[in-house]
């Protein structure tokens, strides 16, 4: 069958305009705009000179990140400090997580509280399953009569996207408990975010395992704290299930790393890939959702990011129309002027934090991308995907559900430029983008 272009936009405009939530939604006081603000991986994954690595993740480097977040970025909305994998250093008598202590001698509370007194939020990292160490030991579960043992799936089984750890059997008593256990020590910390990573089905792993459980079990665990604690799924997660991660976390990875691990933060084709699924996932965010996250933002330290001045404006511009959460994966201490420029944009932060994320309206290397704010003006994005030649793009204003002459300002510069009829032109470099406001 056959249909028409005019169709296509309006079928694409009615989708957009649709509020219909098919299951029910996490609901822990958090999540109604995507979180922004720093997280350690990207700098913990490079193998630039001073980086790299998981000792590069101590109680000083955050400390002196959120420092800096609180005298330069704070004031635009940034306020999470989350650590990534590296932080953790052995376990308790319950079989609980604790922290490396030649990295945080003073404890994870310790870095919390200097966070806090910035007025910022900390974040921590945590994986689903059994270390084999307190399988080994058959750790007592706290304030239970069972053991570590007694709560692991049989026959043995993988326990996340990686392949390793022991896999919980949730139906045995004990399960919950357990990790109820561990989110109340989070919580005593002052931890405000937990990254779950490893989440399947996703994260390029075949789903004979499958994690749903675990995200159901720490979904339960963090509410029950009492606290406030954000709770982000990771990573590249089956979109099958959409309507299971809505229901149980505040947003979910949609793609993989964004790090290149090399010398540079990152790459071209770790960029140019996320514009197919962030127009795939685009119907699955919103306020009362949650969020489609891309990874970090990696924007500000020049050089070192590992992309032009034109990709890295892309890259910040896909993720604010997306409406991903902004977590900066560069060094806070480094940023560059034009690295601060687009993280301090106030007219592109409004994109993400309005919370409506945009669709293409073509996938091909030319794309125009839209959405409706509620103010009743039309967020617009161009794109020049080509890696060679420079191209006209042009957003007709019929494809959009526009019609007749239309005020049209450039939210990257601030300027406004002038009425356009039936449609707007720019030409562009490779990877390059324009980010318009329509009204």
């Amino acid at each position: 069958m056959h249909i028409s272009h005019k169709c296509f936009t309006l079928i694409l405009l009615l989708c957009l305009s649709c509020n219909v939530t098919a299951a029910p939604v996490y609901s822990n006081g958090l999540g109604q705009k995507p979180y922004m603000g720093w997280s350690s991986w990207s700098l913990e994954a490079t193998s630039y000179p001073g980086y790299g690595g998981m000792n590069w993740l101590t109680a000083e480097h955050v400390k002196e990140q959120s420092d800096t977040l609180h005298k330069t970025l704070q004031k635009y909305g940034y306020n999470y400090i989350n650590m990534d994998s590296g932080w953790h250093g052995g376990f308790d008598e319950y079989g609980r997580p604790i922290w490396d202590a030649k990295k945080f001698p003073g404890g994870i509370s310790e870095v919390a509280q200097h966070v806090h007194r910035n007025g910022q939020k900390l974040g921590i990292y945590w994986i689903p399953g059994i270390s084999g160490d307190i399988y080994d030991k058959n750790c007592p579960i706290l304030g239970t009569p069972y053991h570590i043992q007694d709560i692991v799936a049989v026959p043995e089984m993988p326990a996340n996207g990686w392949g390793f750890n022991r896999k919980i059997d949730f139906s045995k008593p004990g399960a919950q408990e357990y990790i109820s256990s561990i989110a109340e020590l989070f919580a005593s910390w002052g931890v405000d975010f937990l990254k779950f990573d490893g989440v399947v089905p996703g994260s390029h792993h075949d789903n004979t395992v499958d994690t749903r459980p675990d995200v159901a079990a720490w979904s339960k665990a963090l509410k029950r704290t009492g606290r406030k604690i954000w709770f982000e799924l990771s990573w590249r997660l089956e979109q099958n299930y959409a309507a299971f991660w809505r229901e149980h976390a505040n947003g979910w990875r949609i793609e993989g790393d964004v790090e290149s691990y090399t010398s540079k933060l990152t790459a071209w084709d770790q960029i140019g890939w996320r514009f197919a699924m962030s127009h795939k996932w685009a119907n699955e965010a919103g306020p009362g959702k949650g969020w489609n996250d891309l990874d970090s933002v990696i924007v500000g330290n020049g050089e070192m990011d590992g992309i032009t001045p034109d990709e890295r404006r892309t890259m910040m511009t896909l993720w604010a129309i997306a409406c991903s959460p902004l977590y900066i994966g560069d060094d806070l201490t480094k940023l560059d002027d034009y690295g601060m420029d687009l993280l301090t944009n106030k007219e592109v932060i409004a994109v993400d934090q309005a919370g409506r994320p945009a669709r293409a309206l073509s996938l091909d290397n030319m794309q125009v991308w839209f959405s409706k704010a509620a103010d009743g003006s039309t967020v617009v994005a161009l794109f020049n995907l080509d890696s060679i030649n420079d191209a006209d793009i042009t957003a007709k204003w019929s494809d959009i559900g526009l019609k007749g002459s239309v005020k049209v300002r450039d939210l990257w510069s601030h300027t406004e430029l002038g009425s356009f009829t039936e449609s707007f032109t720019a030409r562009l470099a490779p990877h390059a983008c324009r980010l318009l406001r329509i009204k």
